[in-house]
């Protein structure tokens, strides 16, 4: 995927996404194996951990968007870098009692989740263009899983000879490098001195029908994007055992994942969505009914393929509606930021329904339950596809 289309702001925030990706992989996946090897419970440890990084991270939107619109967003954006050096050392000083602080350390991952997304969002918004923003989001896909292409591995490597913390030292590194490299971005200021006014975008989104749907389609997305790579990562942890292993089949459907990503940047004309998005839902559900029907290691592979082509086109055209939306006239340049709030807080009551249904399962059912809630997983994301399908039209007219 060509980004010689996009500023250079564009492509600085393609490097940062990425370093942030090496990021969420350590203190995401690779910090979920590391509790579920250290906690009685894993599956409870887990769903804390994520409950509470999510909280935060919602709670982090509203805490920064004052922020944002009166102040430098690329001030905000530097400032992530302090709640994610905290929690590194956390980590390091800990050691194997990790497990016992994941609800500080989840807090301590939200609040600097909110402080890397909200204005990396906005900025993406004002720096794209309904032209471009398609050509970004395929070139930040692709990225995102080059990265997991080698990182899984050497991650994975490196855990199992040496240990976790002392990986951890490797993140403090790159969080210098980030800063650095935040010096070249150009200042992102708003056009306004109003304050937040969440109630006027309430009024816009109860007078676009397009909104409220976009908002349905979060909430999909929420439950099924934000449960599926962990519970994912449980499956295999427990089926292969292995930090290694993990690594390695976590690589090994990053290729996938690309080139799912580079042929729908480059072929993914907006006429073919709805095909595109056809297919998709269907693989989907053939996916995790061969899963169900025989849960096996060779079908929880399948169902990983599946997750790698057919569920991140379907999460990358989400993505897409998401900022064309974000452009079009009926989100006015004074809401741009209450718009994005709006729909992380979407996103976070889909997310806080599927972990505190996954910590119901810690407690009172355990994997064989777990394969069951991988099917409502599944269909929450079969329907943000039809939501996303719905929106459609709305772009077609050109608004």
């Amino acid at each position: 995927m060509s980004s010689s289309k996009l500023s250079r702001d564009l492509r600085l925030l393609l490097v940062f996404s990425a370093l942030r990706n090496v990021t969420d992989l350590f203190l995401g996946t690779f910090l979920i194996s590391f509790i579920m090897r250290l906690s009685p419970n894993e599956i409870l440890s887990v769903s804390m951990y994520k409950l509470f990084e999510y909280a935060a991270t919602s709670a982090g939107f509203f805490m920064f968007a004052h922020w944002c619109k009166r102040y430098n967003k690329v001030s905000v954006f530097a400032l992530n870098q302090v709640p994610k050096i905290a929690l590194l050392l956390a980590i390091i000083l800990l050691g194997d009692d990790v497990a016992k602080y994941v609800i500080p350390l989840g807090v301590l991952y939200g609040i600097g989740a909110a402080m890397y997304h909200l204005p990396m969002n906005l900025m993406v918004g004002e720096k794209s263009t309904r032209e471009t923003v398609g050509l970004y989001m395929g070139a930040k896909t692709a990225t995102n899983y080059a990265v997991k292409v080698v990182v899984p591995v050497v991650l994975g490597f490196f855990i199992d000879t040496g240990s976790y913390t002392s990986v951890a030292y490797v993140l403090l590194g790159l969080s210098v490098l980030e800063l650095f490299l935040m010096a070249f971005l150009s200042p992102s200021r708003h056009r306004t001195r109003r304050p937040l006014d969440f109630g006027g975008f309430f009024r816009c989104m109860m007078r676009f029908s397009v909104v409220r749907t976009l908002f349905a389609m979060e909430i999909m997305r929420g439950f099924g994007m934000g449960l599926l790579t962990s519970v994912i990562t449980m499956y295999t942890v427990f089926m292969f055992k292995t930090d290694l292993n993990l690594g390695i089949f976590t690589t090994l459907f990053s290729v996938f994942s690309i080139l799912t990503s580079w042929l729908l940047g480059r072929f993914g004309r907006p006429r073919y969505y709805v095909y595109i998005i056809l297919v998709a839902m269907f693989i989907s559900a053939l996916g995790i009914s061969l899963f169900v029907w025989r849960t096996t290691p060779i079908t929880f592979l399948g169902y990983n393929l599946v997750y790698a082509t057919a569920i991140v086109a379907l999460d990358q055209l989400c993505s897409v509606n998401t900022f064309k939306l974000s452009n079009s006239k009926c989100i006015t340049a004074n809401h741009k930021i209450e718009y994005f709030v709006f729909r992380d807080f979407a996103l976070f009551i889909g997310r806080w329904i599927g972990y505190t249904g996954l910590m119901y399962i810690g407690v009172f059912g355990g994997y064989a339950w777990l394969r069951w809630y991988l099917v409502v997983i599944t269909l929450s994301i079969i329907l943000a596809g039809g939501f996303t399908m719905q929106m459609l039209p709305y772009f077609k007219k050109g608004k």
